[in-house]
């Protein structure tokens, strides 16, 4: 399940606002985070950057995880990941609180497992056109990944989001139309076009035979 009380950052307070003390605390291995819900109010915090970085590795960003703060915990879970457009590293957290006794939505990872048939045997090619799907639950049954099986897919085949069962305790709330995967036949060899020599011969050809006439 996606929530272990073993897991856990702690946070700091972050007093000063504003763009440069936020730059000042990434400059110090640090990254700014807000954590809001639960009916409390929102909290301005930093997270040491090594330390959220190996949750992440280890148990990706649907982790709920505690968050220790002036002796207290709370669960949470990452709600947003803002990252700098051109070098790509995160620059703040949102992080929501978690209740554990009540269902919450969530967005699970999908994870492809299997050879499909069709790629197997008939040289077919797979899509993948959804990665994650919304599902709603209590956070102590919420599933790490939802691994789908498409190792009996033959060229033309689906999977639709209705056809998973996640059992009682899970409801997708994704629209069960959306396609999941999907085998589709190679694609034809492109007929090599004409080239100019090719097309300039008839034409060769025709003079060749006005200059006869003449």
């Amino acid at each position: 399940m996606s929530f272990d009380a073993s897991v856990s950052l702690n946070v700091q307070t972050r007093a000063e606002r504003g763009k440069n003390a936020a730059r000042r605390l990434r400059a110090d291995g640090f990254v700014p985070v807000t954590v809001y819900g639960g009916g409390n109010e929102p909290l301005s915090g930093a997270i040491n950057k090594r330390e959220l970085g190996a949750l992440l590795r280890a148990h990706g960003r649907n982790k709920i995880f505690n968050l220790n703060y002036d002796g207290a915990a709370s669960s949470v879970k990452i709600a947003d990941m803002q990252l700098d457009p051109i070098k790509g590293t995160l620059v703040h957290l949102d992080l929501m609180r978690i209740s554990l006794t009540e269902k919450s939505e969530f967005e699970v990872t999908i994870k492809i497992v299997g050879e499909p048939e069709g790629v197997k045997t008939n040289g077919g090619i797979l899509g993948i056109p959804t990665h994650a799907l919304k599902v709603r639950c209590l956070p102590g049954d919420l599933p790490d990944v939802i691994e789908v099986d498409v190792s009996k897919l033959d060229i033309g085949g689906h999977i639709y989001v209705k056809d998973l069962q996640l059992g009682d305790k899970v409801e997708i709330r994704t629209s069960g139309d959306v396609t999941i995967a999907t085998v589709v036949a190679p694609a034809a060899e492109e007929v090599a076009a004409p080239t100019e020599e090719a097309t300039a011969e008839p034409e060769v050809i025709k003079k060749g035979k006005a200059e006869e006439e003449k």
